[in-house]
């Protein structure tokens, strides 16, 4: 059932991408080359079947030759050429008094016949260029969609092993001399007294050993700040990327009640990697891997 759902995401999402983007593209090449006066069913076709983007490469290389100026009072497609706007009548361009032929405002002698020209301040309005605000959305869209897609992906492929997280978590506490006197290997003393108690780190012994056809594995752990073996708790889970993680939470920054060593056990069909935290903060942890159990309940 969770392989279906996997599966019918994937395909949303492939299709997502597969019409979405080229839609886009369409819409956006049809109302830019309409306002231009460009063929725009042509041009739509062509961004739109070209593959890569090529037809839309194209068509930005092409429209630069048409005009992207507007009427500023009404907003009618206009062009450099025009000295008054076709729908409204205002004035675009100077003119020269002599030959009413347009001319630039800084000109000062007209190139068409010649007369001097005087300095023009009012009397007309040039037309004002459109803002392509569409285009840089367009190419956001473009670039966050395949992101997206790859990160739904690697969702997918977690969500495919979340069946098979690692089960069984346990955890216990003790009092450390309570729990080296149980233990049975003289070296997991050894280890607690070679410790540096003054660093802010979890110190971790790590035991792995086959359980019939899955893996467990030991986690005793020494949290030199832990105040309390009473609040702790442990959750397993299945990480994003398909690793299991065994997180646990170590309560801290209250008032020393004594020192504990913390025991927490996983099984699964992959070894669970440690997490420890404490006060929503996660710790470092310093982990040595042995060979022999560390369980004293065995």
């Amino acid at each position: 059932m969770l392989m279906s759902l996997n599966i019918v995401l994937f395909l949303i999402v492939y299709l997502a991408v597969l019409v979405g983007i080229p839609v886009l593209v369409g819409v956006y090449v049809y109302r830019d080359a309409s306002r231009r006066g460009m063929n725009a069913v042509l041009w739509t076709l062509v961004a739109v079947l070209a593959p890569v983007f090529v037809g839309l490469i194209i068509y930005l290389l092409v429209r630069g030759s048409y005009s992207d100026l507007k009427c500023p009072s009404c907003a009618a497609p206009v062009t450099e050429r025009y000295i008054s706007c076709p729908r409204c009548g205002a004035r675009l361009k100077a003119t020269c008094p002599n030959c009413a032929a347009p001319v630039e405002p800084d000109w000062k002698v007209c190139p068409h016949c010649g007369d001097p020209l005087p300095e023009f301040g009012e009397g007309f309005t040039p037309p004002v260029r459109r803002q392509d605000k569409t285009l840089w959305k367009i190419l956001l869209v473009v670039i966050l969609i395949p992101v997206l897609f790859i990160l739904t992906i690697f969702l997918i492929l977690g969500l495919s092993t979340a069946s098979n997280s690692a089960h069984g978590g346990g955890v216990a506490s003790m009092p450390v001399e309570e729990y080296l006197s149980l233990a049975e290997d003289a070296r997991i003393r050894t280890w607690f007294d070679s410790l540096d108690k003054d660093k802010k780190v979890a110190y971790v012994l790590r035991h792995t050993e086959p359980s019939g056809d899955e893996t467990q594995v030991q986690y005793l752990v020494y949290l030199p700040e832990m105040v309390d073996q009473s609040e702790i708790s442990v959750r397993s889970s299945s990480g994003l990327f398909g690793g299991d993680v065994l997180d646990l939470e170590l309560p801290t920054g209250g008032e020393r009640t004594g020192e504990y060593l913390v025991l927490a056990t996983c099984t699964g069909e992959r070894a669970a990697k440690l997490g420890v935290t404490s006060n929503g903060v996660k710790i470092p942890c310093e982990i040595t891997e042995v060979d022999y159990s560390v369980d004293c309940w065995e």
